[in-house]
């Protein structure tokens, strides 16, 4: 069940895209936002083929989970640094990184060929995950503000009525008992 927060993210994923600048070296080849169930968030409408954009985020997701599953047997260490996928040649593969947030699990994903220098569209794609992260919790923690202000604004106290009791209540309304 998506909560109200999660039910935002979509909007999120779109300010973001439209109010920063991709790097050019990124935005020529297909790279997608996904969501840890699949559904594509965002995608830059350059698609390396026939598959629709569907199919490639439940792969990029299957394939995220599925490795997040084998990494299980990792015997555990403290984790310097986060996860990432990548599945490659010296010059074209797929890459997918996670994006840290405390709603849902989130990923980029992009899908490249040609490329002379892949470690850095890798670097460009952790920054834009890094860039994003800071930008949903920006805009969690102003909607949270916004949210207090809304709540402080209907006060008890400020209510017709607001000092009575239950038992003045009770006395109010006992006709309607008998």
């Amino acid at each position: 069940m998506m909560t109200n927060r999660t039910s935002k993210i979509p909007k999120y994923v779109q300010a973001f895209f439209e109010s920063c600048e991709i790097d050019e070296k990124i935005n020529r080849f297909s790279f997608f936002m996904i969501r840890a169930d699949g559904v594509v968030l965002y995608h830059n409408n350059n698609l390396a083929n026939s598959l629709s954009k569907s199919s490639i985020g439940a792969l990029l997701s299957g394939v995220w989970q599925a490795s997040k599953a084998l990494s299980e047997f990792i015997p555990k260490e403290e984790a310097k640094e986060g996860y990432r996928l990548s599945f490659d040649t010296s010059s074209q593969g797929i890459y997918i990184v996670p994006i840290s947030t405390d709603m849902e699990e989130l990923y980029l994903g992009l899908i490249y060929h040609d490329e002379v220098n892949p470690g850095f569209i890798k670097n460009k794609m952790r920054e834009m995950a890094a860039s994003f992260s800071e930008f949903l919790n920006q805009e969690l923690k102003d909607h949270r503000a916004t949210q207090e202000k809304t709540n402080k604004a209907f006060d008890k106290s400020e209510y017709l009525f607001g000092d009575i009791s239950d038992a003045e209540m009770d006395r109010l309304f006992a006709f309607i008992k008998n």
